[in-house]
């Protein structure tokens, strides 16, 4: 387990800047201390899970993203509207997503997550995410550097789930709504 302090916006309105987050370092994997030294992983994240990371493209630098797309997976944004496989995952006029967790041929759960919108954000994709690859976004679609800007991550940099929020403690609670 470990602790971190949010430092962006990006997460919003599910996490915000400042929140205290409990992180599970053991939920994917055990990585080598202080490097991106993979010993051993026994799963890929859930779609919807939200993540902590090794961003390669920023020295390094912890963060924190949702997955959306898992190996496999072929996403495409267009009119506004995020595609998963070909099918419409966004709920535009309620701001939520509804995402499917498991892999195709498995039996899926659906998330529900709020999210804020871009709708400044140029059409892209389709994008098919490569094996040990995930394809990651913040919530606050309008202010994340992301996937869409950086590309896949290789699994090899997942640090752990984000797991419980401890601060504030008006807002103390379990981070991953499972389905």
């Amino acid at each position: 387990m470990g602790v971190v302090y949010v430092q962006s916006e990006s997460m919003q309105p599910n996490i915000h800047k400042a929140d205290g987050i409990i992180v599970n370092h053991l939920a994917y994997g055990i990585n080598v201390p202080f490097s991106d030294s993979l010993i051993y992983q026994w799963r890929l994240p859930h779609r919807g899970e939200i993540v902590t990371f090794r961003n390669p493209h920023d020295d390094g630098m912890l963060w924190m993203k949702r997955v959306i797309g898992l190996p496999g997976d072929t996403l495409e944004f267009r009119e506004h509207i995020l595609y998963l496989d070909g099918i419409n995952i966004q709920q535009s006029n309620k701001n939520i997503e509804m995402i499917p967790t498991q892999q195709a041929g498995t039996q899926n759960n659906i998330l529900n997550y709020k999210i804020w919108h871009s709708y400044l954000e140029d059409d892209w994709g389709p994008v098919t995410i490569t094996e040990d690859h995930l394809f990651l976004m913040g919530d606050n679609r309008g202010n994340s550097l992301d996937s869409r800007s950086w590309g896949m991550l290789h699994s090899r940099y997942l640090q752990g789930e984000a797991s419980l929020r401890f601060w504030p403690l008006e807002r103390l609670g379990w981070i991953q709504k499972k389905p």
